[in-house]
């Protein structure tokens, strides 16, 4: 019992590192204000993994992709019984999992803030700064292609969209894996 107990608060610490790990990366890829009290909070808390994960392709910070794929592969090593491939197809399946997600949440909330905003509510604080800076780094790739057109604009739901047919089509990769 104690030791379920003890597994279960393990996974869920997991989780959050992989979160921050991810958000991190990010902020970083979006070339949001590092300054910000919430990115220089993670980067405190995440400092010994940027150490050793410092690791940069064309400006791009790939050690800390690398870091959420090795701590969810040593995850599923030792709780799983697949082989190797196995493993790094699972670390890579949840590290995209959990990426596509927080891309989701962040255009959500990015909307949401953005009609706070136009009521005239003054909400501006480090978080809500640092999600509209990630919201508009995500959304301006799908503005790019489909510019708003007399007020309106789609791109935020384009992007949805196509995230959440990103996520389903890892679920249908996934599933083919496995059976």
């Amino acid at each position: 019992m104690e030791n379920e107990i003890i597994l279960g608060l393990l996974l869920n610490l997991k989780t959050i590192l992989i979160y921050l790990i991810l958000i991190l990366f990010l902020i970083d890829l979006a070339k949001a204000d590092s300054y910000n009290k919430i990115a220089r909070i993670i980067k405190i808390l995440l400092f010994p993994l940027l150490i050793i994960f410092n690791i940069h392709y064309k400006k791009i910070n790939i050690g800390l992709l690398f870091a959420a794929l090795l701590i969810n592969g040593i995850t599923f090593y030792l709780a799983t019984p697949f082989d190797i491939a196995t493993i790094v197809n699972l670390a890579v399946f949840e590290t995209a999992m959990i990426l596509i997600g927080i891309l989701k949440f962040i255009v959500i909330a990015g909307v949401v803030l953005s009609w706070i905003y136009a009521f005239g509510v003054n909400f501006f604080n480090s978080l809500t700064s640092l999600i509209q800076e990630l919201y508009e780094n995500t959304v301006s790739i799908f503005r790019n292609v489909i510019p708003p057109a007399g007020g309106f604009d789609l791109s935020p739901l384009i992007a949805f969209f196509v995230f959440q047919f990103a996520e389903r089509m890892l679920y249908v990769f996934m599933g083919q894996y496995f059976s």
